[in-house]
C-alpha cells in the first residue's frame, strides 16, 4: 500500500505539532490535570500498566534522569533525611553500604544495567570520559600500562605512578640509554620485554626517551642498566 504522505511531509507534521504544542503548552496542561483529576485510579492505572510492558525502556530513562540529575538528586535525599529523620528508612551511609552490597552479589546485572545506561547516553559519556583523561594525565598512562602487562600475562604487575615519578626524578629526566633530558616525555622500558616474560614491577623498568624505547624494542638493553631498587617498598 503506497504511502499517504512521504517522508517529508511527516516530518513537516511532526514540526507544527511540537510547534503548537510548545505555544499551547500552559493550555494542554491544564487540561491533562482536568482529565487526571476526574479519575485519578484509572490513569495511575494505565501508566503502571505501560511501565510493566515495557521496563528496559523505562530502566533506560530513569538511569539516563538519574545521570542528569545526580547532584540534585542527592541534595533532595540529603534534604529530606534532615528534615524527616524518622521517616527515612535508611541514613544515607546505609544507602551506600546497601547500594555496595547489592553491587556486590548482582555484578552482572550491575554491569548490564551500567552499559544499557552507556549506549543509551554514548555521547555524555565520551565527553566525560575525555575531561578525566585531561585532567588525570598520569592515572590515565598507568592504567594503560597496566592494562598492557595484563594483557602479556606479566608475572608480577605492581609498578605505581608514584614509583615512576621518582625513577624520573632520581634520573635527572634523562634517558637511561642515550642520557637525553627528555622531561614530561619519558617512557617506561622493560629491561626484559614484556613479551619475553618480563614483569611490570620497578626491577625490571627504567626510563627511556621514545626512539630509544623504540630502537631497543624486545631486544636486551643496548647497554648495562640497573633499575634503582632504592625505591623499592611503600612509598
Amino acid at each position: 500500500m503506497p504511502k499517504k504522505y512521504s517522508d517529508e511531509e511527516h516530518a513537516k507534521k511532526a514540526a507544527y505539532a511540537n510547534a503548537w504544542r510548545l505555544k499551547h503548552l500552559e493550555r494542554i496542561q491544564a487540561y491533562e490535570r482536568a482529565r487526571y483529576a476526574v479519575n485519578p485510579e484509572k490513569k495511575r492505572a494505565r501508566a503502571q500498566s505501560y511501565r510493566l510492558a515495557n521496563p528496559e525502556k523505562y530502566r533506560a530513562k530513569d538511569a539516563a534522569y538519574r545521570l542528569k540529575n545526580l547532584e540534585k538528586l542527592r541534595a533532595y535525599d540529603a534534604a529530606r533525611y534532615v528534615a524527616n529523620p524518622a521517616r527515612v528508612t535508611h541514613t544515607p551511609e546505609q544507602s551506600k553500604a546497601n547500594n555496595a552490597t547489592y553491587r556486590r552479589a548482582h555484578p552482572e546485572k550491575v554491569r548490564a544495567r551500567k552499559a544499557a545506561d552507556r549506549i543509551a547516553n554514548i555521547d555524555e559519556y565520551r565527553a566525560r570520559d575525555a575531561a578525566y583523561r585531561a585532567a588525570h594525565p598520569e592515572q590515565m598512562a598507568e592504567y594503560g600500562a597496566a592494562r598492557r602487562a595484563r594483557k602479556a600475562n606479566a608475572p608480577i604487575n605492581d609498578f605505581t605512578a608514584a614509583q615512576w615519578r621518582e625513577m624520573q626524578a632520581a634520573y635527572d629526566h634523562r634517558c637511561v640509554y642515550c642520557g637525553k633530558r627528555a622531561k614530561g616525555h619519558l617512557t617506561q622500558d622493560h629491561i626484559l620485554a614484556l613479551s619475553q616474560g618480563g614483569s611490570h614491577t620497578l626491577s625490571n623498568i627504567v626510563p627511556a626517551c621514545r626512539s630509544c624505547n623504540s630502537r631497543k624494542g624486545t631486544r636486551p638493553p643496548p647497554i648495562p642498566v640497573q633499575p634503582l631498587l632504592l625505591l623499592d617498598g611503600p612509598l
